[in-house]
């Protein structure tokens, strides 16, 4: 394993599902108490290279950052080293060593369980039993049966093409060379294993070198039931908690009426649920966070838990459909609790989307209502999350959404715009910005340049006085842009 990974090297991208801020919505959501996203302790079985945890310290100087990978983590040694992150600690280690790490609040495992043998499987599971902090939360993602069955069979078809070729690299070659063939006789085909074909297809030949090389033609390939990983994990005092995707709790999740049939096949049981939702959309790959086994949660989430959270609209928002915000009036709800009125509850989502893209607190939105009873405004945001409108988050925002008078982007952003096009925003969304001039204004974005310090910069790197006045024409266009990608901070 550790000779495949050296010799096509696994890109190092930023993986917001991974982030603290990402494990800990989800936990609170579920009943959980998690540490503070800032002030985390954060482990990370196969780091690859160490740069989504050098991105995770750099954002926030609080939080702990530890991660161990078969392959030497090299560039993130060298980034945290330059940046001077005292916070991350990147080393080259093996899982079957059953080191001790410590106690952590959340830890991370992409892209491992599913590509192991059995012993390091085991392994995983028990370095999460031994170093998970009470309200912990671990991330395994995994490819997942029944959707995983349609890539293995076009794994074993280039496998076949490909004979017993062991190089990576020549092993992608041949599968590229075979998908080529392929792909025009699966298009338009009436049948159904014509339709597979070429939606699996259109999949892989996107994928970039490095990724097809590992997730999909590598030495192993395991896919497995999201029930087996459950039971895996019991076995080490450990449970299911939720998926990783927040987008899984919506309403519309599951056509209407599914639901209630998924209830009762599934009989209570949460994890049962969830697998045969996975029979009815032929999923493929699962993001599975897991807690000890007598930790708190309630799989019945209470609204009351939002309080603690901040919120954004999102373009579902129906900004128009209440113009009297500040119209609020109490009513009786069933349960004699006050709720807001018909007139208020599209109102909270509203007044987020007048400030859109801004999060705001809970506090802070209710305070901008009127003092609005706490219980029912939980609930209608609640009901909003649901509908897709509004968007939740575990931390306060780490960017601004306009560019203020000397526009600061992170001191990460600024050494990955010097060293290629993978840049990580304050979101933790992975940005990928072939601009080269775009680059060079992300480095130049350090806190200290006014607008016309920014231009002074640009012209002097291009060292073309002429072109000034086409860069000040775009220079707060392209500002807008950052802000909108959450490059700056403030």
């Amino acid at each position: 394993m550790s000779h495949a990974y050296a010799q096509v090297p696994y890109p190092g991208l930023a993986f917001p599902q991974t982030h603290p801020d990402r494990l800990a919505l989800l936990a609170t959501l579920h009943g959980l108490d998690p540490a503070p996203p800032d002030a985390a302790r954060v482990l990370e079985v196969g780091c690859a290279d160490g740069m989504n945890l050098v991105a995770m310290a750099g954002h926030a100087p609080g939080l702990t950052a530890v991660g161990f990978d078969l392959v030497d983590p090299v560039l993130g040694r060298r980034a945290a080293a330059e940046l001077g992150l005292a916070n991350v600690r990147l080393e080259q280690a093996d899982l079957l060593d059953a080191r001790d790490w410590g106690e952590f609040d959340y830890i991370v495992a992409h892209g491992v369980y599913a590509w192991v043998p059995d012993p390091v499987r085991d392994a995983l599971m028990a370095l999460f039993a031994r170093s998970l902090a009470p309200h912990g939360v671990a991330f395994v993602s995994y490819n997942a049966l029944p959707g995983a069955r349609l890539r293995t069979m076009l794994r074993e078809m280039v496998l076949l093409h490909a004979g017993a070729e062991d190089d990576l690299d020549e092993r992608v070659r041949r599968g590229r060379e075979l998908y080529g063939f392929l792909a025009p006789w699966a298009e338009d085909r009436p049948d159904a294993y014509g339709a597979v074909l070429a939606s699996e297809l259109r999949r892989l030949r996107r994928l970039d070198t490095p990724v097809l090389a590992h997730d999909d033609l590598g030495p192993l390939f395991d896919p497995v039931w999201l029930r087996d990983v459950a039971a895996h994990a019991a076995r080490h005092g450990l449970r299911y908690l939720a998926d990783a995707e927040p987008g899984e709790l919506h309403a519309d999740r599951q056509p209407p009426g599914v639901d209630e049939q998924l209830d009762t096949l599934a009989g209570g049981d949460r994890v049962a649920w969830e697998q045969y939702a996975d029979f009815l959309a032929g999923r493929a790959f699962r993001q599975t966070l897991l807690c000890r086994a007598d930790a708190p949660i309630d799989d019945a989430i209470d609204p009351a838990r939002l309080a603690r959270l901040w919120f954004s609209a999102t373009d579902r928002a129906p900004i128009g459909a209440r113009q009297a915000l500040g119209d609020a009036t109490e009513r009786t709800a069933p349960d004699d609790r006050p709720a807001l009125d018909g007139a208020t509850e599209p109102a909270a989502v509203a007044q987020l989307a007048r400030v859109r893209p801004r999060s705001v607190s809970f506090g802070e939105l209710r305070a901008s209502l009127g003092g609005v009873d706490a219980g029912a405004l939980a609930a209608t945001l609640w009901q909003a999350f649901r509908a897709g409108e509004v968007e939740l988050s575990a931390a306060p925002p780490r960017h601004v959404t306009e560019p203020g008078e000397r526009p600061e982007a992170s001191p990460v952003a600024r050494w990955q715009a010097a060293h290629g096009p993978e840049l990580t925003n304050l979101r933790h969304d992975p940005v990928r910005l072939e601009d080269p001039l775009g680059r060079l204004l992300i480095g130049l974005c350090d806190g200290t340049r006014d607008r016309a310090g920014l231009v002074d910069g640009l012209v002097a790197a291009v060292e073309g006085a002429a072109v000034r006045d086409r860069l000040e024409q775009r220079l707060e266009g392209n500002l807008e842009i950052l802000a909108k990608l959450a490059m700056l901070r403030a």
